[in-house]
């Protein structure tokens, strides 16, 4: 929540940021669920009076790589992401806003889940899935979207790389997961990533696809136009 009010105050500050809200699974999965009712208000009130700021929800969704090493609370923690997921989507479909889903370590849970959810306008952040996930994700609805960061520029990525050339161009967003994921090229040089960086996620992108650096710039500018409503 703290993080939350954090990008609101910079899109306060800055014309052309926009903020998303929400609970990240990794935080979801030590709060009890029985907290969801009064942090689910806290939430809607915040869209309520912020929604010149606001312009999604997320990251929430699951993962399963930052879990407890005890089985038991391991187990605990998976079920109160489910729980806090579902809380989450209910708000974003009564407020109509799209949502930015994490998954790590998870995607049949992730693809379970996301079909009970009856969300149909989400992206798949950060995306590092093979063609059967992308496939499947695509098929929940037509305002379905996934995301490419760094990871697509790195020479193992084959799988990313495969879904980048088969993807249905009006499916694609790319993004940096700053200050993560560097690109490849970048990796020596500098040590942290930046929004900017996004470019070199774009050429990669370009290089994998047959249509024109043109016709891919267009097509994913008005993807996030029309996937945020800017």
């Amino acid at each position: 929540m703290e993080t939350s009010q954090i990008c609101i105050d910079l899109a306060h500050t800055y014309d052309i940021i926009r903020a998303t809200v929400g609970i990240h699974p990794c935080e979801a999965q030590d709060i009890p669920v029985e907290k969801i009712p009064e942090q689910i208000a806290i939430l809607e009130k915040m869209i309520e009076t912020e929604q010149q700021s606001i312009s999604g929800f997320g990251e929430i969704g699951f993962d399963h790589y930052h879990l407890s090493k005890d089985v038991v609370e391991a187990e605990l923690q998976k079920m109160r992401q489910v729980e806090w997921f579902h809380a989450q989507a209910q708000l974003a479909k009564k407020y109509n806003l799209p949502v930015v889903i994490h998954t790590r370590n998870c995607p049949q849970t992730t693809l379970t889940e996301l079909q009970k959810s009856g969300l149909e306008k989400f992206v798949i952040h950060c995306f590092s899935e093979d063609w059967d996930f992308a496939e499947k994700i695509f098929q929940i609805s037509s305002e379905t979207k996934i995301s490419f960061t760094g990871i697509l520029t790195y020479p193992k990525s084959l799988s990313v790389q495969g879904v980048a050339k088969r993807a249905p161009l009006n499916r694609i967003m790319i993004e940096t997961d700053a200050p993560y994921l560097l690109p490849e090229s970048l990796k020596n040089t500098v040590s942290y990533c930046e929004p900017v960086y996004s470019k070199y996620v774009f050429e990669t992108l370009c290089s994998l696809r047959e249509e024109s650096r043109e016709t891919i710039e267009q097509q994913i500018w008005e993807n996030s136009v029309s996937f945020f409503n800017l």
